[in-house]
């Protein structure tokens, strides 16, 4: 990589040299993107199945804790599959 400027050099350049290629930084950062929406969705998944366990049967369905935490698998598991589609 040159530097033909003063300064630092654009973050997209420097990390396009260092990883040798934009593809190859947009590979890494897809893959990374994955894995941490299946990390977050495993969290909530235990989270919920806690939290379910720990609760009476007749206050699972009123219960706000519980609630958040099945919003937060759906919204993790939609985007994972998002980026499963994008990606190929």
């Amino acid at each position: 990589m040159e530097r033909r400027h003063d300064g630092t050099p654009p973050l997209g350049a420097l990390r396009a040299a260092v990883l040798d290629g934009a593809e190859r930084y947009a590979l890494l950062a897809h893959a990374a993107a994955l894995r941490l929406h299946d990390r977050l969705a495993a969290e909530a998944r235990c989270g919920s199945a806690h939290r379910r366990r720990a609760l009476p049967a007749d206050r699972t369905a009123t219960d706000v804790w519980l609630a958040r935490l099945t919003a937060a698998l759906t919204d993790h598991r939609n985007a994972a599959s998002a980026l499963v589609r994008a990606g190929g």
